[in-house]
C-alpha cells in the first residue's frame, strides 16, 4: 500500500517575548498508509489532537511548526490551512453538538461545505442534495431528508455524530481524521459508530487517524498503533504487535491501568505522576521521572526509536524508544 500520510519529526513550540516557553509536540513522525486505521493513543496532554490539527493546518494562535507533513508524497506548508483541507483530509471532532452551527440546519451547513470545496453553486441546489443525502443515507440514518432540514438540538447525539461523519465524506476525502469520536456517546451507541467506521473505510478506502485514549476502541478498530507521550511518539506498530507485547513502559502502563479478566479482584495499577505541563528544555527520557525500570543513564540520554527484536514476522515494524528495550525484550 503507498503512504496516503506522511509526518517527520514535526515539532510545535510557542514564545513569549522571544523566549520558547512551550513544546508541545516535539518530533512526531508517523505515516498512514491508503486504507489503514491508524490508532494515536496517549493521556491527555501528549499532542494527540494537536498532531491532527497539524496535519489540517489548525494551529493555536502563537504557534510555531517545524519539521514536514506529506499528503499523497506533496508536501504542505506548515502553519497555513492546508489547501487539501475539506478534499483530500477531513475531521470529525470530539462533540458534534458544538460543531455544528446552531442557527443553520445541517443540510445548510453541508451545503456550504460542498460550495466551499468542490466548487457547486447555489444553482446546482438540487445536485447539491441528492449528493448529500446520499451520504446522510450512508451513514445508516433514518429519513435522510428530515435530517437534512433538521438544527442540531433537534436530533441526538449519535445521530449528530453520524451526520458529522456524513458532513466529512460529502467531499469524498482520502484521509479522515477521527478526533475522540465516541467520547460524548454510550457503549451502545458508541460501538455503532466503531462499525460504521470500519464498513465506511471497507467501502470507500480512505485512511484514517484515529485519535483516542481508549485502547479497547484501538484493539477493536485499528490496524496499526503510535503511542505518544509528551510530544512525541515512543512505540509504534501493529495493533496485535503493541497490545499484545508492548516494549516501552509508558505502553506497558497503560494497559495494567486497564480492567482484565484474569486480573479481577486486583487493584489497577496507576502510573504515578502525570505528563508535564510544559516541555522547553529536555534533558534525557521525558518519562523517566514516572518510570518504574529507569535507570541513572535514563535521565541523561535521550531514547531515540529501536527495532523491538523477534517480531519482525508478523510484518508492521515495531519499535519503541527506550534504551532498555533489547534487554527488557531479553528478559521476557
Amino acid at each position: 500500500m503507498s503512504k496516503l500520510l506522511e509526518i517527520e519529526d514535526l515539532t510545535l513550540e510557542f514564545s513569549e517575548r522571544g523566549e520558547v516557553t512551550n513544546r508541545p509536540l516535539r518530533g512526531v513522525t508517523l505515516e498512514i498508509a491508503e486504507g489503514e486505521i491508524l490508532g494515536v493513543v496517549g493521556e491527555t496532554g501528549c499532542g494527540k489532537s494537536l498532531t491532527g490539527l497539524a496535519t489540517l493546518g489548525l494551529l493555536p494562535t502563537g504557534a510555531t511548526p517545524g519539521g514536514r507533513i506529506l499528503i499523497d508524497g506533496e508536501e504542505q506548508k506548515l502553519g497555513a490551512p492546508s489547501k487539501l483541507r475539506g478534499n483530500a483530509i477531513s475531521i470529525v471532532f470530539q462533540n458534534p453538538g458544538t460543531a455544528f452551527n446552531p442557527l443553520f440546519t445541517l443540510g445548510r451547513q453541508m451545503e456550504d461545505v460542498l460550495a466551499r470545496h468542490k466548487g457547486l453553486s447555489r444553482k446546482q441546489r438540487t445536485q447539491r442534495r441528492q449528493h448529500i443525502l446520499g451520504y446522510l443515507e450512508q451513514v445508516g440514518l433514518p429519513d435522510p431528508e428530515r435530517v437534512y432540514d433538521s438544527y442540531a438540538h433537534e436530533l441526538s447525539g449519535g445521530m449528530l455524530q453520524r451526520a458529522m461523519i456524513a458532513m466529512a465524506l460529502v467531499c469524498e476525502p482520502r484521509l479522515l481524521i477521527l478526533d475522540e469520536p465516541t467520547t460524548a456517546l454510550d457503549v451502545t451507541v458508541a460501538k455503532q459508530i466503531l462499525d460504521l467506521v470500519l464498513s465506511l473505510r471497507d467501502r470507500f478506502g480512505f485512511g484514517v487517524m484515529l485519535i483516542t485514549h481508549n485502547l479497547g476502541v484501538v484493539r477493536e478498530v485499528c490496524d496499526r498503533v503510535a503511542v505518544l507521550y509528551a510530544g512525541r511518539v515512543i512505540e509504534t506498530g501493529s495493533t496485535a504487535q503493541v497490545l499484545s507485547r508492548p516494549a516501552h513502559p509508558y505502553t506497558r502502563g497503560l494497559l495494567n491501568a486497564l480492567p482484565a479478566r484474569h486480573r479481577q479482584g486486583e487493584q489497577l495499577e496507576a502510573i504515578t505522576g502525570q505528563v508535564p505541563a510544559r516541555l522547553v528544555d529536555v534533558e534525557g527520557c521525558v518519562f523517566a521521572a514516572r518510570c518504574p525500570i529507569a535507570v541513572e543513564r535514563c535521565l541523561t540520554t535521550d531514547p531515540r526509536p529501536v527495532h523491538v527484536p523477534g517480531q519482525s514476522s508478523e510484518g508492521a515494524e515495531h519499535v519503541a524508544a527506550c534504551i532498555r528495550v533489547a534487554e527488557l525484550e531479553v528478559a521476557r
